[in-house]
């Protein structure tokens, strides 16, 4: 995609500034286990050689940045592919940084593609975005209609509790899900604290955190949406919404904005999220991948969490 017109007029990023990382990762199953066929990753990106929780098939991957967040200029690409009968969860050891931009900004692109009955979760830690903070992030997901993906995108208002809530200058994240060529999915979110207050109603509110999850499989039950807005709403001080946005085999389902307010930290609205993909891999409530329920659909739900943590 072209970058919005706020990035186009900061020109180009060039080689003067911050670095070029590349990452690649190919998973196969083979023996009855999924398994790393091909990496390649330059700094400052970096991959964890896979582990395997109790026993499980399942190839659990950290996914890196040694050099302590995304600086001015960084140039940072993601491409991870899995194979037919592949299983895997890519995540963070912890939330990345983005530091200040004086000059230009810092770009993300992140590619996953998924074939035959290839599941994949990719659960990373939440991004904070420091004071002064450019940031460009484009996730694609190119899977077939047999796939499971479960996505989701943790966004901090800032280090709130050094008084930086919305001192970052601009944000730009995008998400597009496309299934056997056909877009079914495209969520952009475009923050630019310059452009009118986040923090009225509608928008951010009185929260520091917004989550967004998506789905995607031929296993997602029909219920999942308001199983999870029942979920979150049960809590106390929780906004939340759930829908679908075709019910159709094939489609997809848009829940919507759900929010929290709390003392407690975004933990909470991580493991409701957490639950809900669980249980779209398994349908069962320990969690083990397995079998759900019929009717193919994608989908995302967003949270907002309380102005508590990020620090």
């Amino acid at each position: 995609m072209s970058l919005p017109a706020a990035f186009e007029t900061l020109g180009p990023l060039g080689e003067d500034a911050g670095k070029s990382g590349r990452l690649r990762l190919r998973l196969e199953r083979r023996a009855g286990q999924t398994v790393v066929t091909d990496q390649y990753w330059t700094l400052p990106l970096q991959v964890m050689p896979p582990s395997y929780q109790d026993g499980d098939d399942e190839a659990y991957i950290y996914l890196l940045n040694p050099t302590g967040g995304i600086v001015q200029g960084d140039r940072l690409e993601t491409e991870i592919v899995l194979g037919p009968g592949a299983r895997g969860v890519a995540s963070t050891p912890a939330a990345t940084k983005v530091y200040r931009t004086e000059a230009s900004y810092a770009a993300e692109w992140s590619r996953y593609e998924l074939h035959g009955d290839a599941v994949l979760e990719c659960l990373p830690d939440q991004t904070i975005p420091f004071a002064g903070a450019r940031l460009f992030r484009s996730t694609r997901v190119d899977l077939d209609p047999d796939s499971t993906l479960i996505l989701w995108d943790l966004l901090a208002a800032g280090r709130v509790a050094r008084g930086e809530r919305f001192g970052f200058e601009r944000l730009f994240v995008e998400v597009e899900i496309r299934a056997s060529g056909e877009r079914r999915l495209l969520d952009r979110l475009e923050l630019a604290p310059a452009d009118g207050p986040l923090d009225r109603l509608g928008l951010w509110d009185a929260y520091a955190c917004y989550g967004s999850l998506y789905a995607h499989s031929p296993r997602l039950d029909a219920g999942l949406a308001a199983a999870l807005a029942e979920l979150l709403e049960s809590r106390e001080g929780v906004w939340a919404g759930a829908s679908r946005s075709w019910p159709s085999p094939g489609s997809s389902v848009t829940p919507p904005k759900t929010s929290r307010r709390s003392s407690t930290t975004p933990g909470i609205c991580c493991a409701a999220l957490s639950w809900a993909s669980r249980r779209i891999g398994s349908g069962s409530s320990d969690g083990r991948c397995g079998p759900w329920l019929p009717a193919a659909t994608a989908g995302s739900s967003r949270s907002a969490c309380p102005a508590s943590a990020p620090t």
